[in-house]
């Protein structure tokens, strides 16, 4: 279990940027979902003005969920997540060109070739050294004195492995935006309502609404790793009062049972089964 009120936390600046705009960062979370797969969490927000973040259509070899808490996030060809939006990015999938002005998400990132925050600063310091990060690419001259032109991030990922990166076969052609405000409340248990937002891959990724009264008991079973976000209301654990902005990692192999204070939503996401 691991449970962080992100509401007190500092925004840290992002140094390593592989895109282009102000970005400001607090990190949650990271490590194994199981051996051999990797993860990455945050809080992210984009700022407006002359920080606007841009970042070229471009693809990745690892998945990712996004829930945009304010602001609009959009991921080009009209895919624009509003306020209490999900959206689900396949590993391969195609997506952008991204624009974000004054807006905030929860990301999460995993992959079995995951790398690590450590690595990853690492690796765009070295490459800061023979190339440039621009305009979301990485920009470097070969040894014929041709220009190379790579994504940002994917150019951290073959330094940090020493070898070309291979982006896999997505799943769905395209980025899958939820919206809340589109689902109907279905009863889940006395107190306990729920909205499905979706299930995806033949691994079971889900991500799911909850709406509780207060006393209600929500359980969080040991079937897969769930992570619950808080946005309004507030939640007990063993004695310990969750409010908004907070956030829970229920690991997997882990039951818990949460019990609520004041009548409030979260959202949920259901990690792959396999993973």
């Amino acid at each position: 279990m691991f449970v962080l009120d992100t509401a007190e936390m500092p925004w840290d600046p992002v140094k390593a940027n592989t895109r282009t705009g102000k970005i400001s960062r607090k990190f949650i979370r990271e490590g194994e979902l199981t051996p051999g797969v990797g993860y990455t969490s945050d809080l992210v927000k984009y700022h407006d003005g002359h920080g606007v973040f841009t970042a070229p259509r471009h693809r990745h070899n690892f998945d990712q969920i996004r829930l945009t808490l304010s602001g609009e996030t959009d991921y080009g060809y009209e895919q624009i997540a509003g306020p209490g939006d999900a959206t689900f990015f396949p590993a391969g999938a195609y997506y952008g060109p991204e624009r974000f002005e004054a807006a905030e998400i929860f990301l999460l990132q995993w992959s079995p070739d995951w790398v690590t925050r450590e690595q990853s600063d690492a690796a765009y310091a070295e490459l800061a050294n023979t190339g440039q990060f621009k305009d979301g690419f990485y920009v470097s001259v070969d040894d014929d004195g041709q220009e190379v032109r790579k994504d940002g991030t994917n150019a951290v990922w073959e330094a940090v492995n020493g070898k070309p990166l291979v982006i896999p076969s997505p799943k769905y052609q395209q980025p899958i935006v939820m919206r809340p405000e589109g689902f109907d409340w279905s009863k889940k248990s006395d107190g306990v309502d729920v909205k499905e937002l979706g299930h995806f891959t033949d691994e079971d990724l889900n991500v799911v609404s909850y709406r509780w009264s207060d006393d209600a008991a929500l359980r969080l079973s040991a079937e897969r790793t769930q992570i619950l976000w808080i946005g309004s209301g507030a939640m007990s654990l063993d004695g310990r009062r969750l409010g908004a902005n907070t956030i829970l990692f229920s690991d997997f192999g882990e039951t818990h049972d949460l019990y609520g204070m004041e009548s409030g939503e979260a959202t949920c996401i259901g990690l792959p089964v396999s993973a």
